[in-house]
């Protein structure tokens, strides 16, 4: 295993066991969420187990292709 993939590794644990997230969880693949009437995307979501993923891929067909 490259250093690289080491060193990624070991700032993930720290990301999420930094979380404010009592049981978090990881979602990859591209989903949006509309917030404060702009959409909002990204290819991985750390989210709350209980609360659930809010975002999804239906969203994404809200953006512009600008």
């Amino acid at each position: 295993m490259s250093i690289n993939k080491i060193l990624l590794l070991i700032f993930l644990g720290i990301f999420i066991t930094a979380c404010s997230v009592k049981e978090p969880r990881l979602s990859f693949g591209k989903k949006c969420v509309e917030k404060d009437n702009q959409v909002v995307y990204s290819y991985v979501w750390v989210y709350d187990k209980k609360l659930g993923l809010k975002a999804d891929k239906i969203t994404c067909e809200l953006l512009s292709d600008n």
